[in-house]
């Protein structure tokens, strides 16, 4: 995959890093073309891959123990910085 293939980069051409394609897909911005990429490119990108299923993983148990209601976007952040920690 180039950076001409990528299209997160965009008409400027900017490299753009693998956590803010990775936030885009999360947030539900990415189209579909940007989430086809990502998901080649997680397929080569190990780190990318764990950090999609830890988010994933916590939103989806936040999710259920929540009732459904929305997420305090900060509980998320302070979840993964104390797993990352234990790591």
């Amino acid at each position: 995959m180039s950076l001409l293939d990528n299209p997160f980069a965009g008409s400027s051409g900017n490299k753009i890093s693998c956590l803010e394609m990775l936030q885009a897909i999360l947030d539900g911005d990415a189209t579909e073309e940007q989430q086809q990429y990502f998901r080649k490119h997680m397929d080569e990108c190990l780190p990318c891959y764990k950090a999609h299923e830890l988010d994933m993983q916590i939103k989806q148990l936040l999710k259920t123990k929540c009732s459904g209601n929305p997420v305090p976007a900060d509980l998320v952040e302070k979840i993964k910085r104390q797993v990352n920690s234990i790591s």
